[in-house]
């Protein structure tokens, strides 16, 4: 499963990657103000999930730590340990 997703993810980077290319690295923003391409940030994004993908141990958690400290947040509120 986690292979199948790491090669859409590489093929979707690849794809990130030629339109960079063939474009400009800062372009106009909605006020014509000069900003960094979006594409930029959607490649850097593919390029951090790949890694988090084909790390050691990927796939393994159930749920991601966040969840269980907000879970854990949620209960001392709901048993009134909070003040």
């Amino acid at each position: 499963m986690l292979e199948g997703q790491a090669t859409r993810v590489l093929a979707e980077i690849r794809r990130l990657e030629a339109e960079l290319d063939g474009g400009e690295l800062v372009v106009l923003g909605s006020q014509g103000q000069p900003r960094p391409n979006p594409l930029l940030a959607e490649l850097r994004g593919h390029r951090w999930l790949l890694a988090r993908l084909l790390a050691p141990g990927a796939g393994e958690s159930v749920a991601p730590p966040v969840a269980d400290a907000v879970d854990r947040l949620r209960a001392e509120w709901v048993n009134g340990s909070v003040p």
